[in-house]
């Protein structure tokens, strides 16, 4: 039987003590749930789950109209209709605690590969001389030995100088330059930043040294994989301190006295709340198949997100298709400027928190 049936109902509030009638479900005063029943281990869930992000049918129609009427429920919780939906802000912190949580069935198992890299440099290190040289990687038998080759070990040492003049100005001199850190640091662990930094060629300044503690936290060789996974599991985490930036964007394209920018950012957390639930289901289709999810992951960026924006423009601020058209159109510019300006400031946080 649920806590709410009239037979557990009584004629005192059990929080506040106030004088009730038994056809009050709830409390007039303070909006308790009049029931005087045993909270059982099912109920106990169930208000846990209420108080928490108000589990009833507002997070059900959330949900529904979110993915059946894009932007609708922004614009309806705008207009004041806040007990038929959760609360937009809460919801959204919600699916990226999930969101978040979804990251770790398709993170990577960095421990074995790891184990076998540490005996591979370890039996590297034996035969290893203890000079620091450059190893050149023949991609052809026919390569002359003072031909450069155009590919390098990852798991070789590089000095600044080699660095300079071999690799050319791409990310590659960056790529490399934290590889030798860690190499060198796994080859000579006893040495300070100092003494690494000195025989490498580098110059001993702040910037250096912390480049240099940086690159030791990195646990394979394959660091760009380890970056661009740490970015992506931290994606929740960086979407949510841009919001406010981007919902500049939408504030200036759609501006309004109508719309307040509170309103322009309600309509933002409706939006990156679907795109995250659809994440959710992309990390769940990995875990379960990497193709698939690879392929929903395609679908999604490229034909889902820019279509369900449109709809979501359309519906949230009731222009005629044509204008909207031209402003979905004017948010791309835009919307690559403001997201140069996070993904810079995301990078160097991003850096710091590693």
């Amino acid at each position: 039987m649920s806590r709410k049936d009239i037979k557990y109902r009584g004629e005192k509030c059990l929080n506040c003590n106030t004088s009730l009638d038994l056809s009050e479900k709830y409390c007039h005063h303070c909006g308790q749930l009049n029931s005087t029943k045993k909270l059982s281990v099912k109920d106990f869930i169930e208000e846990f789950f209420a108080n928490f992000y108000a589990y009833d049918s507002r997070l059900r129609n959330s949900f529904v109209s979110i993915f059946t009427k894009p932007g609708v429920l922004a614009k309806e919780f705008n207009q004041g209709k806040r007990h038929t939906f959760a609360n937009p802000f809460r919801l959204f912190l919600s699916v990226s605690i999930i969101l978040f949580i979804s990251f770790n069935l398709t993170k990577d198992d960095y421990d074995g590969e790891n184990e076998n890299l540490q005996k591979f440099d370890t039996e590297e290190q034996i035969t290893a001389e203890d000079s620091i040289a450059l190893t050149k990687i023949k991609m052809h038998l026919n390569i002359s030995e003072n031909q450069p080759s155009k590919t390098y070990s990852k798991d070789s040492i590089y000095t600044k100088k080699e660095i300079d003049s071999l690799f050319p100005a791409n990310t590659d001199p960056l790529v490399f330059t934290a590889l030798s850190f860690r190499n060198y640091h796994r080859k000579y662990p006893n040495q300070t930043e100092t003494e690494a930094l000195k025989s490498l060629g580098y110059e001993d300044t702040f910037l250096n040294r912390a480049a240099y503690k940086k690159s030791k936290l990195f646990q394979t060789n394959d660091i760009e994989k380890e970056v661009f996974d740490y970015y992506y599991a931290k994606l929740p985490f960086f979407i949510f301190l841009s919001l406010p930036i981007v919902t500049l964007i939408f504030w200036i394209v759609f501006y309004s006295g109508k719309i307040n920018y509170t309103e322009h950012l309600v309509f933002c957390y409706t939006f990156f709340t679907f795109m995250f639930l659809c994440m959710i289901l992309i990390n769940v289709l990995d875990f379960i198949n990497l193709s698939a999810g690879v392929i929903f992951g395609f679908f999604c960026f490229l034909i889902l997100f820019p279509y369900y924006l449109y709809r979501s423009l359309r519906n949230f601020y009731q222009q005629n298709r044509w204008i909207t058209i031209i402003k979905f159109l004017l948010l791309n510019p835009l919307f690559s400027l403001i997201l140069g300006i996070c993904i810079i400031f995301m990078f160097f946080l991003g850096i710091i928190l590693y």
